[in-house]
Formats: structure tokens, sequence, C-alpha cells
């Protein structure tokens, strides 16, 4: 195991704050990437539907036009 002494030492040091700095903004960069992809897949399967939707009215539409 590692000694902690020396470990919270290195993490002191200002090689280790990079490196603490560095992880910081990786694990910041993937969860962006994760939410992005997921407000991306959301929002495309609600655009898909509504075409579909509407492309279903508009087929109701043409079998039934409406009395004017």
């Amino acid at each position: 195991m590692f000694k902690q002494e020396a470990l919270l030492e290195y993490l002191s040091s200002p090689e280790g704050i990079n490196k603490i700095i560095v992880g910081i903004i990786l694990v910041g960069a993937i969860n962006a990437i994760f939410i992005t992809y997921s407000v991306r897949s959301t929002y495309g399967a609600a655009k898909k539907e509504r075409e579909q939707l509407k492309i279903q009215q508009d087929k109701i539409d043409k079998l039934s036009p409406k009395k004017e």
C-alpha cells in the first residue's frame, strides 16, 4: 500500500496539484459529452415523433377532408 504521508506530500506539490486539476478537467469534459449526447438523443427522438405524428395527421386529413 501507499504511505499516506508520501501521497499527501506528492498531491500537495505543484506537480500533484496539476494532475488533480487535469483529472477534474477530464471528468468535467466527459460529463459534458455525456450530457450533450443525452440531450441530443432525447431531442432527436422527440423531433422524430413529432414528424411522424404530422405525417400521420396529414394522411388522416387526406382520407377525411374537413367540410366547410
